[in-house]
Parts: structure tokens; sequence; C-alpha cells
């Protein structure tokens, strides 16, 4: 009789643990996939050279030079060339952060 108890107690426990597990410790969110990252216009602070690259930071690695001078670009419609932004957060808040389509 007390083995039946104590493995009635034992599987009691093992689905309340499996029960509670999901809340105790949330699943991780899924990854991003390649196709979701945005693509945007970066310009080099020293040259002036525009790229088009995903999005994955303030500042990025020149691809020719290896130095982080590309900083994320606005176009100055006025002037007809892209510049320099603003930080991400001030873009994103002032509705100046617009991704180029990918085809």
């Amino acid at each position: 009789m007390k083995d039946t108890r104590l493995w009635m107690a034992f599987a009691g426990l093992i689905v309340t643990a499996w029960l509670v597990a999901p809340f105790v410790f949330p699943s991780r969110p899924p990854a991003v996939l390649a196709e979701d990252i945005p693509v945007i216009h970066y310009v080099c602070q020293e040259t002036g050279d525009v790229f088009e690259l995903p999005l994955t930071g303030e500042r990025l690695d020149h691809p020719e030079t290896g130095r982080p001078t590309l900083v994320p670009a606005v176009y100055d419609a006025r002037r007809k060339k892209w510049r320099p932004g603003p930080p991400l957060e001030v873009m994103h808040r002032q509705g100046l952060f617009q991704q180029q389509a990918t085809e």
C-alpha cells in the first residue's frame, strides 16, 4: 500500500511540473528570418558613399575600409542627396524610417 501512494505522489509531482513549467520557463521567441530584416540606406560619414544594407545597428563597418563609419541615412530632397540621419530611435519616432522593399 505504501508503494502505491509513493508512486502516485511521484506521478502527481511529475504531472504538476509538466503543467507548471511552461509558465515558469517560457519558450524562446522564434528566430528572425533573414527576409524579415529591413534593408535601409546607410551613408559613410567620411566619404558620403551610400549603401543599402540590412538594418543591424547604429554604426556599421564600411565594406572597403573596415572602419565603423556607416550610419543610417535620410534623403534630403532639397539637396537631392543622402545625409547622415539621427539615431534610429529618433527616426522611428519622427517617421523618418522608411524601409526599402526587397524583391
